[in-house]
This record gives C-alpha cells, structure tokens and sequence, in this order.
C-alpha cells in the first residue's frame, strides 16, 4: 500500500496509506498515518480531495528525457495553476488521473494523483510562459488586467443602458429600435 499525502479544498493535510489508486469509485479508502490523529481508516470522497503525493519523491530524469515529456498546466478550481513536465506514463480513470511530474527547474519526480473534481482543465502547453508583455507587468505588479476589463465592459454597459432610457421618453418604439441596430452596428 503506497504512503500518500492528501491536500484537500480546505487545506487540512492527512498522511495515510492505501490501496492502490485507480480512481474507479469517487470514494478513496485510507489508513490513516497522521501522528496526532484519533482516526485509524478513512473513506474519503474524491470530492473533498484536492490533491494527493503519492509515494516518495524521487530523482527527475535528465533534461535529454524530459525535453521529451510533455509541457502540462494543471488549472484547478481554487484559481491555482500547476506548470509540470508530465511523463508519458499516465493514468487516466472514471474519477481522476495520477501523473508523473517535474516541476520547470525542479530535480524532483513526484507522482500527482488529482481527481477531476478539482480542475478546471489540463492543458498541454507549448511554451512555459506564453503571457502577452502587458499581462506578464500586470501579474508583476499584482494588478488583473481582467478585473480592468470586467469594469471597462460593465461601465461601457451601464452607459448603455442610461442613454437608453433617457432616450425612451416620447420616441416610437421602431425608432428605438433603429437607433439601437445603428448604434450596435457602429461599435462593430
């Protein structure tokens, strides 16, 4: 039975051992390891897992091996992304799927076992960081160029929506909706 390490949503972390992981049931049983734990075995739904380190952390293979691997992102619901070498030994189940991974820089291999329940996508990337210039200064600076976009659009629809009724008031509806036709086709 591997010793693994599971994350889960809230950030509690527990040590167990289990059998081994297919992810054929959204349920994992486990034996719990935890030094300080009043529990002896658990059965714990996938949906409450964020992740799970399976076994020892082991050496990465050489840069020659893992240029042939593929450049993964892992983007899981929390907002977290996770950029890996992932190896070609991947297993994929009804659940979830366990890859071997290889942090960028990293020289650890760790076996990541993350149910589907967790992620939003992953996605094989054909460069590292693959940003605009714009968007890489604005992680930099910790400002979202996404929420600047959120307002911009929402002002802009808000503005709309004022004119709109201002100009309502004695205007025949086919008039009302020309302009709105010739307006839309001016933003085009």
């Amino acid at each position: 039975m591997p010793l693994v390490v599971v994350t889960f949503h809230d950030g509690e972390v527990l040590y167990a051992e289990t059998p081994e992981i297919t992810f054929a049931l959204p349920v994992l049983e486990a034996e719990v390891r935890n030094v300080d734990s009043n529990s002896q075995r658990a059965l714990l739904p996938l949906g409450a897992i964020r992740q799970l380190l399976i076994g020892d952390v082991e050496p990465a293979p050489p840069d020659e091996v893992l240029s042939t691997w593929d450049r993964a992102a892992f983007h899981f619901l929390d907002g977290q992304v996770l950029r890996v070498w992932i190896g070609p030994e991947v297993t994929l189940g009804q659940h979830g799927g366990i890859w071997r991974a290889v942090e960028p820089g990293s020289d650890e291999l760790r076996i990541l076992a993350i149910p589907y329940t967790s992620l939003k996508g992953v996605y094989q990337l054909r460069q590292w960081d693959s940003r605009s210039g714009s968007e890489r200064a604005a992680g930099a600076s910790a400002t979202s160029l996404h929420l600047d976009t959120m307002v911009r659009v929402l002002a802009e629809r808000e503005a709309r929506a004022t004119r709109q009724r201002v100009n309502r008031k004695g205007t025949p509806l086919l008039e009302r909706v020309r302009r709105a036709a010739n307006e839309g086709e001016k933003e085009s």
